[in-house]
């Protein structure tokens, strides 16, 4: 099997904390993020463990304890344990704004790593994609071997 472009997270230092293993990520919000799998999303904890499996075709960050996800074309809201809590309408929940005070996604060429606010690199420039920090992680592209 040849390399794979997969989204792992990283920390303030620049660590990688949960492995590239997602096809795609987005951030954290209430201690959980949106992971991509194949087709399907799921949402992980801070250490990378599942806690709702990939199973829905959309999925949204947690706002007030809840998260908007569509399964079979259905739209609805779960909790933390993915159990459902409510019908929901369609929209667009997706919100990654970026804190002035965090370091800020930067390209360099081709390559992504984090400016201070000064525009100096905290991370250097190395990945393929990068998102913002959220609960002291950032989703990062990279290629897998």
């Amino acid at each position: 099997m040849g390399k794979e472009k997969l989204w792992g997270y990283i920390d303030r230092n620049g660590e990688m904390v949960i492995e590239p293993k997602f096809h795609g990520a987005g951030n954290f919000h209430e201690g959980l993020a949106v992971v991509k799998v194949d087709w399907a999303r799921g949402f992980i904890d801070r250490e990378g463990n599942y806690v709702v499996e990939p199973k829905y075709q959309y999925a949204g960050p947690f706002r007030d304890g809840k998260a908007k996800v569509m399964l079979d074309d259905v739209w609805e809201y779960i909790d933390h344990e993915g159990k459902k809590v409510g019908d929901a309408e369609p929209e667009n929940m997706a919100d990654d704004s970026v804190a002035p005070e965090e370091p800020i996604p930067t390209a360099k060429g081709k390559k992504f790593g984090y400016a201070d606010k000064d525009g100096k690199f905290v991370i250097k420039p190395h990945y393929l994609q990068a998102k913002p920090f959220s609960e002291d992680r950032a989703a990062v592209l990279v290629l897998s071997e």
